[in-house]
């Protein structure tokens, strides 16, 4: 029995296959040389950060995690954008090497995993959460706005 393919990675090979295109599009579309270079040493995610996705003008990517360490919250309903991690092999080569072993060289470059990174305009940074904390609330009661709608000579 065949292991089914997770709809996100078929997604994220799909959208990775159209940043190619766009990759070699713009390289070959380039005026001077330094130009097509550029655009050759683009990597997929960045093509997929920054021509694929509407990231709105985000300037930093993180994943969860690494928002949490940084005392950050994700806002509701954030929809995170999917790239490409770390090989695997590469993960645990650099683990090994942390630890002085040597790296397994069996399954390096042999897998991708994909990574789910939120931008800076979707989380709340612990700055952003004291100053919401500091200013009072401009939350109307909804008995007074209720009197302030109803023209009282109207009324019987």
């Amino acid at each position: 029995m065949e292991k089914q393919m997770n709809p996100k990675r078929a997604e994220l090979i799909a959208l990775s296959n159209e940043a190619k295109e766009l990759r070699e599009d713009m390289a070959e579309a380039a005026e001077t040389a330094d130009e097509a270079l550029f655009w050759a040493s683009r990597t997929v995610n960045y093509m997929l950060l920054n021509h694929m996705y509407d990231t709105e003008g985000a300037e930093e990517f993180n994943t969860f995690k690494q928002w949490k360490k940084q005392g950050a919250t994700i806002k509701k309903g954030s929809k995170a954008f999917l790239v490409w991690g770390q090989p695997v092999g590469k993960q645990r080569a650099q683990e090994a090497q942390q630890k002085g072993q040597e790296a397994p060289e069996e399954d390096e470059y042999r897998f991708f995993p994909i990574c789910y990174l939120f931008s800076d305009r979707q989380v709340i940074t612990p700055e952003e959460m004291t100053r919401e904390r500091a200013e009072p609330s401009k939350v109307e009661e909804p008995h007074l706005k209720f009197i302030e709608s109803v023209n009282l000579d109207t009324v019987i």
